[in-house]
């Protein structure tokens, strides 16, 4: 309590003491900016990570259920619904995976492809339509790798379908994939009837998905592999991680400069209070009391810096979200304004790295202040 008065007794009286007062408002001032820069920056970028996690959750299956040393799943095996009593799953849906030839207004290209339900015709990835010179109503010849036999032999299968669309290049996945109706599929992956390639989970919580392909894989046994949709994008993952630790770390190199001014603000206040220090320990203050008094001044400035930077901050951010304030084109990035997302986890690890930043660096100074020899400290007055 006696600390803490003195040092905000002290901290006030400074406005008289020019070299106190400049350091100490550097030091609130560079705390204020560092905070408030770093808290719009993680803003920022979860804003955008979070519109990019949504995209690759409404794109890519939560759970892939697929079959392990073997090419597909029977009728009888009846997959779906014992996936649907997995605790956790919302829907399984069949489908059947593999490569395809697939022909457009002469043009022949290889494609991956996808075969799903309540799909009425081919349905091509920009990226994928582009070489075949492919637009909506054209009519593509989709062949398959496997073969059937015929009177004059073994013969591709081939069917005919319609495109039904061109959609936008898919987020974070690897290679394209064209989708086209899981009866189609099952012909031309040569899959029985009622039979399926894997299965395409739907989970109630897609952020715990490591948990539930575990259930899966407890309830239905080694004879299948699942896989999340983590695993489907592990590199976009990794590196929206990545770029979210790398972000955090260069942006708090501005915290730790302005702490650096606190242990400036502590040094200054205890060189200039030196005779107050000593006039304490002669009346039988402690060296851990006078050592309290510049330790609280010092991480007084770096508290109330990292909260007016963190209002600051957190102000700016919903401020520029809710008013559009930074424009983009939706052609390239899928919606029209940058976004900011505040999440209160981010920023409670901001306040208190700052905090205790703040007190490391006044507590080395505060120390020294309270060890200098009072004879030698009188001596000078």
């Amino acid at each position: 309590m006696i600390a803490r008065l003195l040092a905000r007794r002290y901290l006030l009286a400074s406005r008289k003491e020019a070299q106190v007062g400049v350091v100490a408002l550097a030091a609130l001032l560079g705390l204020t900016l560092g905070v408030a820069a770093l808290v719009v920056s993680i803003a920022l970028l979860s804003g955008f990570q979070t519109h990019i996690r949504s995209r690759l959750l409404a794109e890519t299956p939560h759970l892939t259920v697929t079959p392990a040393g073997r090419d597909a799943f029977g009728p009888e095996e009846r997959l779906a619904e014992r996936l649907r009593a997995v605790p956790g799953v919302i829907a399984a849906a069949p489908m059947a995976r593999g490569r395809l030839w697939v022909s457009v207004t002469g043009r022949t290209a290889p494609l991956a492809a996808v075969g799903r339900e309540h799909v009425t015709g081919l349905v091509l990835e920009l990226t994928q339509a582009r070489p075949l010179g492919a637009v909506a109503g054209d009519e593509a010849t989709v062949v398959s790798s496997r073969t059937r036999l015929s009177p004059l032999g073994p013969v591709p299968i081939a069917i005919v379908l319609p495109v039904e669309r061109v959609t936008a290049a898919s987020t974070g996945r690897r290679e394209p994939e064209a989708v086209l109706p899981l009866d189609a599929a099952r012909r031309l992956f040569a899959i029985p009837e009622g039979g399926a390639g894997g299965y395409e989970v739907t989970l109630a919580d897609p952020e715990h998905a490591d948990r539930a392909a575990r259930d899966v894989r407890a309830a239905l046994g080694p004879l299948v592999a699942v896989s999340t949709w983590e695993d489907a994008n592990r590199s976009l993952v990794l590196a929206l991680k990545l770029e979210r630790s790398v972000l955090f770390a260069t942006v708090f190199l501005i915290v730790i400069v302005a702490g650096l001014n606190l242990a400036a603000t502590s040094a200054v206040l205890a060189a200039t209070r030196a005779g107050d220090a000593a006039i304490l320990a002669v009346l039988g203050a402690p060296p851990r009391t006078v050592a309290r008094i510049f330790l609280a001044a010092g991480a007084g400035v770096g508290i109330l810096g990292t909260a007016a930077g963190a209002l600051i901050g957190t102000a700016a951010a919903l401020a520029l979200d809710a008013t559009r304030a930074i424009p983009l084109p939706a052609q390239l990035y899928s919606l029209g304004h940058v976004p900011f997302r505040v999440e209160p986890s981010a920023l409670a690890a901001v306040v208190a790295l700052s905090v205790l930043w703040s007190v490391a660096a006044s507590a080395f100074p505060a120390r020294a202040a309270a060890r200098r020899p009072v004879a030698e400290v009188l001596r000078a007055l």
